[in-house]
């Protein structure tokens, strides 16, 4: 009988320079299939099948990071901007006041809002939608193979998906499988911020489960 290595999982959170949680943020276990990305409230939870593991975290605007952990630690990550550096806040800082401002401008791209985007259905019906939609590669359909492909998009005011680009694939097919359901998608709730719509970047997974025919 095969061993069967026991999993265990680290749990973290992900915040910009001055603290703020970073929702959508790619979190994998370099050289694993293993990969998430974190809540609204920045926070993520991993499976690791070694004790000692090494997590890659990606996110659209902010330099690639990479941690070594352990099994069970409980870990804080703070990702740095590629566009500016943000200094530390010496008093209360006016948050709302901020958003407000970047969302000003109908190109900005926000990594969070105080209203998420939503699939329409919430998170069920969006997964219910990858499985009526996504077709299974043939090439991996022929070799057994499974995997999961984790996209990034933009949801922008009206609701619609724009900009998905593949943010970490298994080839096989299953990239461009995965790319073609994204873009299918129906319109979802758009983010907002003081109640007013802005463009927010989301990263969801599209899994593919291989079944034997037989």
């Amino acid at each position: 009988m095969p061993t069967v290595l026991a999993a265990s999982a680290v749990a973290g959170r992900v915040t910009n320079e001055v603290g703020m949680p970073l929702p959508g943020v790619f979190v994998a276990v370099q050289g694993t299939p293993q990969a998430t990305s974190t809540n609204a409230a920045g926070d993520f939870l991993l499976t690791l099948t070694s004790v000692k593991s090494v997590l890659l975290f990606k996110c659209q605007g902010y330099r690639d990071q990479t941690m070594a952990v352990a099994a069970g630690n409980s870990l804080t990550v703070k990702m740095q901007s590629l566009t500016k550096a943000v200094a530390p806040p010496t008093g209360p800082v006016p948050v709302a006041v901020e958003v407000e401002a970047e969302a000003a401008s109908p190109a900005t791209v926000l990594k969070f809002s105080e209203v998420l985007p939503a699939y329409p259905g919430g998170e069920s019906a969006y997964y219910a939608f990858v499985r009526q939609t996504a077709h299974f590669p043939e090439e991996a359909l022929k070799q057994g193979l499974s995997g999961t492909v984790y996209v990034s998009f933009v949801v922008d005011q009206q609701g619609r998906i724009v900009d998905a680009e593949v943010a970490k694939g298994c080839g096989h097919g299953f990239d461009e499988e995965a790319l073609r359901t994204i873009r299918l998608m129906p319109w979802w709730t758009p983010g907002l911020v003081g109640g007013k719509p802005v463009r927010v970047a989301r990263t969801m997974s599209v899994p593919f489960a291989f079944r034997s025919r037989d």
